[in-house]
């Protein structure tokens, strides 16, 4: 095994196991942007880890767990404990003979699929050292590439913190819409209609289908792209950012939304549905914070606020009563 290829499993297990320090971030863009061929190694180690965890392989093959220690001084490379760190090379070696011998170094990286269930929320570091938190129920597959950072959000929304590399802008495509940027912060959502844009830092250009146009948000705006074009509506909302992203940290915040848009959002991360069974109480608004995982509670304080009945089941939690219905 080369020494380029040691040199980008051990880093990209450094960045599995978190962020990196500004020393270090300086230290992996140097060697990263020095040469093509350590751009396409790191390429090569990220997809063989991916290839790895996915597979059922051997235990004594897959890249050590434990932080690696490393040092950089000028063109040199050194790596301390060895102990443990010739692991990387196993798993570049099992890599080979996953792939097929004399084909997986040529061959493009399949892209990495990250799926959360009903109720889940994920934070993930990507291996350009961008980040992606995605929210309950979603699909996301990112390939990434020396020359492109493509991601394709299949379902549900995410909140991506884009790591700034001019040379490949980053790309979110969702249905028909697409976003554009380079270092920036945005979260997108898909819906039936098509796909929602917030932009929390940073500016990002979007597209939709054919005749749709072109638009840059800054950070405040969002946007609505509809699925089969039309006009992109634009919109200017800086104040409403936190609480529209607060699902990252596993809350939910309403100021003055109407019932039936909370009870919509709660049912987003939970198998037991909350039902309003008095359509007149769709419209009340209401003003709260709560954790994604407490739906009964918020129930309960609707019920009390609203004056009207509450009942919890194994399979549901209806909010109000049906207008003529006594209980």
């Amino acid at each position: 095994m080369s020494t380029i290829d040691q040199q980008a499993m051990a880093w990209m297990l450094r960045a599995e196991q978190g962020k990196l320090d500004d020393a270090e971030q300086q230290a992996f863009d140097a060697w990263f942007g020095a040469d093509v061929r350590h751009q396409g190694a790191y390429l090569r180690a990220t997809a063989i880890n991916n290839a790895l965890s996915r597979a059922t392989v051997q235990e004594s093959l897959r890249p050590a767990p434990e932080r690696l220690r490393t040092e950089w001084a000028g063109a040199s490379w050194r790596q301390a404990p060895p102990r443990r760190a010739w692991l990387a090379a196993g798993a570049l070696a099992a890599g080979a003979a996953f792939f097929g011998l004399g084909t997986w170094f040529t061959a493009a990286p399949a892209p990495t699929v990250l799926a959360t269930a009903l109720g889940e929320v994920r934070r993930v570091p990507l291996a350009d050292h961008s980040v992606a938190s995605i929210n309950s129920d979603s699909v996301v597959e990112v390939r990434l590439d020396p020359a492109s950072r493509q991601v394709a959000l299949q379902r549900g929304e995410a909140w991506f913190e884009v790591a700034k590399d001019k040379a490949r802008p980053f790309v979110v495509a969702a249905g028909d819409a697409k976003v554009r940027a380079v270092g920036t912060a945005f979260g997108v959502r898909r819906h039936a209609g098509g796909a929602e844009v917030l932009v929390t830092e940073g500016t990002v250009e979007i597209t939709g289908a054919a005749g749709a146009g072109r638009q840059l948000l800054t950070a405040g705006q969002s946007a609505f792209i509809p699925v089969h074009g039309g006009a992109i509506a634009v919109a200017w909302r800086p104040d409403d950012m936190a609480r529209r992203l607060a699902w990252r940290e596993g809350k939910l915040v309403f100021k003055d939304q109407k019932l039936a848009d909370a009870v919509a959002d709660f049912n987003r991360y939970s198998l037991k549905k909350i039902v309003i069974d008095d359509p007149r109480l769709a419209t009340r608004t209401l003003v709260g914070q709560y954790q994604i995982d407490a739906p009964e509670l918020f129930a309960r304080d609707v019920g009390a606020f609203l004056a009207v009945p509450v009942r919890i089941t194994a399979d549901r939690i209806a909010i109000g009563a049906a207008p003529g219905v006594v209980r």
